[in-house]
């Protein structure tokens, strides 16, 4: 028997407790098997996806046909999925069975007609996520109860000597007894519940966010040079001469990308410059150890989290305009119909002629007014190799959702002042082609030579994804016999029929929520969205840790270097993809949290104010409504005064019983705001 079976056999075992390596080497009993070999056979399971690390134990992904192990991720509306390289198990909210979200897991596969992915229901909790809870004090009678901020939590928890608390402080219970009778001993309280200040803290610690970096990195990170050094400049090529620009968004902090291009003849010469981070970030290193458990920065409301300390993130690996910077760079040549002719990567160095926004490209390409002649060349030509990239990219069946993203500004209080909804524009994409097309240059090249990889995967929907949305679509007039696959022509046909509608944002978000989520991976598959087979991120090593990894891959193969165990290596690679798919997860949620908090602060002035309006979503007591700035509220249906509205789910709408009057998704209405809850993040609307 091979010894990867021998040891899958172990860990398979009804008997089996999950161990760390040396514990199931020992388990073995091989005296004459080197530690060494047993690893590379743990890793080889890992990387195939039959042995998952947690907790620095192992276990079987798999125990039978019909049981799966995974992560639970549960949704705020009480159903969530087992997360399976198998695939995700769908778990109704009745089957969860006092999971928690982030628990390990085993789900047992339930047959089912009506989906044909998987669906399953949780038979054991194999490892708690969580020790502690954040939340808000409630009393109920003689009791004192911990009300879970965090909405993908279900269960209340009681409070053991609970003297100190008060209604309505929020704070911090360390888990004494799990659901179904939770209990929890306070170890903090926060502060009041209408705080801001107390709420982003919740959304940090309840996303396991990290604030401070270890001394070990600080210290590393003071030692950083303040600018690029001679010495580093040896073997690098030269692009200070070249007309290199950034172009960001109006509030970034940190420069991981540059581009230049030229047009000669036919043909766009276009150099994608991305910040040599692993410059002064080795493996191994303090600084690399705290990035990789940081996984990404996190951008919220008020703040942000860096992946690296300011005298890198915004130091010398950010490629400021006029400064010497290093840099990985790519240089494509790119002809009239898209397709990359050849492409050359350099360690280089640049020096940024200007820090351009995303708004000032946008105004100048409207007004045709640049601050001088090489911008008006840059500018134009990217914009005329934009076009021509996203017109390729369509045509092989890629994706290009209308959505929207708000970004509340706020002023030196740390007040929001004002909700800015930024839209996919030329300017926005101008940069997005750019490193598309030079994250799938490095993915190709890398699989090419058989260097392992991170990359970004994005399966297939579902079979029956758009089944399920069917009805809705429906009901909103579209042409649903075009909507039969799950095709990406299928997608890009609802995208098309939905971009003068005013349900246009509605329909996106719906057919955005029908895919599966990207996720990174050790193992090449290809990524639906972008209708791409090899792609992999590259262009942003100061926010992410994935591109950094793979940036160590590419300077391997610019030196010709082959000094790894490749199976060794995409084991290892497996683990890391896990870990910042998750905290990407994470802080991703908080990004959204903070910024609907911060709406909601925003929006507490404005009550008694009307505002135009689109239903976009409908439930049995009343509907809610989109606002222009991207705010969304309740209107309940008990603030109907004309009628006596009834529920009609399967036409996606509420009618009234004496005047047959609707109110259904995609119709525009005006709206009255009349209360918002800060802390719950909640809008309350009626009809004018």
């Amino acid at each position: 028997m091979r010894l990867t079976s021998r040891v899958f056999k172990i860990l398979r075992k009804d008997s089996y407790q999950p161990s760390t390596a040396e514990q199931i080497y020992k388990i073995l009993k091989e005296p004459t098997l080197e530690f060494s070999q047993f690893k590379k056979a743990l890793d080889i399971l890992e990387a195939e996806g039959k042995v998952e690390l947690a907790a620095g134990k192992y276990i079987a992904v798999a125990k039978g046909p019909d049981i799966l192990r995974g992560r639970f991720e549960a949704n705020t509306k009480g159903f969530g999925f087992v997360i399976n390289p198998q695939g995700d198990i769908f778990i109704r909210s009745d089957k969860v069975n006092d999971a928690l979200n982030g628990d390990l897991v085993e789900a047992r596969i339930i047959p089912t007609r009506r989906r044909k992915n998987l669906e399953g229901v949780i038979v054991k909790i194999l490892e708690r996520s969580l020790t502690e809870i954040i939340g808000r004090i409630e009393v109920k009678g003689s009791q004192k109860w911990l009300i879970p901020a965090d909405r993908r939590l279900h269960n209340m928890f009681l409070i053991e000597e609970a003297a100190e608390a008060k209604e309505g402080q929020m704070a911090v219970g360390s888990i004494t007894k799990y659901p179904p009778k939770g209990t929890v001993k306070l170890t903090e309280i926060l502060g009041d519940e209408n705080s801001i200040s107390v709420e982003i803290e919740i959304i940090i610690r309840q996303h396991n966010l990290r604030i401070n970096f270890p001394d070990e990195a600080v210290a590393q990170a003071a030692e950083l040079p303040a600018e690029v050094q001679k010495e580093d400049l040896n073997g690098r090529k030269d692009y200070r001469d070249g007309y290199v620009v950034t172009i960001d968004g109006l509030d970034a902090k940190d420069f991981d990308d540059a581009v230049s291009v030229e047009k000669r003849g036919d043909k766009y010469h276009l150099a994608v410059h991305i910040a040599d981070v692993g410059a002064y970030v080795p493996e191994g290193s303090p600084l690399d150890i705290e990035a990789l458990a940081r996984g990404n920065s996190t951008y919220l409301s008020n703040r942000v989290l860096p992946m690296f300390p300011y005298e890198l993130s915004n130091g010398v690996a950010s490629l400021n305009p006029d400064v010497d910077r290093l840099t990985l760079s790519v240089e494509s040549v790119i002809n009239s119909a898209g397709a990359v002719e050849s492409f050359e990567i350099h360690r280089g160095v640049i020096r940024s002629k200007a820090r351009l926004t995303y708004e000032q490209v946008d105004a100048s390409l409207k007004s045709k007014k640049f601050s001088d002649k090489a911008q008006e060349e840059l500018l134009l030509t990217l914009l005329e190799l934009k076009k021509i990239l996203e017109k390729n990219r369509m045509a092989r069946g890629s994706l290009i959702f209308e959505t929207i993203e708000p970004k509340v500004l706020l002023d030196e209080e740390l007040n929001p002042v004002k909700i800015m909804v930024r839209e996919r524009s030329d300017a926005t994409a101008i940069i997005e082609e750019m490193m598309i097309l030079t994250n799938e240059v490095i993915a190709r090249y890398l699989t090419k030579r058989r260097y392992p990889l991170i990359y970004r995967s994005h399966e297939e929907p579902a079979d029956d994804a758009l089944t399920e949305v069917e009805g809705l679509l429906r009901s909103l007039q579209y042409p649903v016999k075009q909507l039969s696959s799950v095709s990406a022509e299928t997608y890009q046909k609802a995208i098309a029929y939905a971009h003068n509608r005013p349900d246009k944002l509605l329909v996106n978000s719906v057919l955005i929520r029908s895919m599966q989520k990207a996720r990174y991976s050790a193992t090449q598959s290809s990524h639906f969205g972008l209708g791409s087979s090899h792609y992999c991120h590259f262009t942003s090593p100061i926010r992410r840790y994935a591109d950094l990894v793979v940036h160590r891959q590419v300077k391997r193969m610019l030196d010709n270097r082959f000094d790894f165990d490749k199976d060794v290596l995409t084991g290892e690679l497996a683990e890391i993809a896990e870990n910042i798919s998750l905290t990407e997860t994470e802080s991703a949620s908080a990004e959204r949290e903070s910024t609907n908090l911060m709406i909601a602060r925003y929006m507490e002035d404005k009550v008694g104010e009307v505002f135009e309006a689109v239903i976009v979503g409908i439930v049995q007591f009343g509907f809610f409504v989109q606002i222009p700035n991207s705010a969304e509220g309740l209107v309940h249906i008990t603030s109907l005064k004309d009628d006596y509205y009834s529920f009609e789910p399967e036409n996606f709408l509420i009618r009234g019983r004496r005047t047959g009057k609707v109110y259904r998704l995609g119709q525009k209405i005006q709206v009255e705001l009349t209360r918002v809850v800060v802390g719950e993040r909640q809008l309350d609307f009626e009809v004018v």
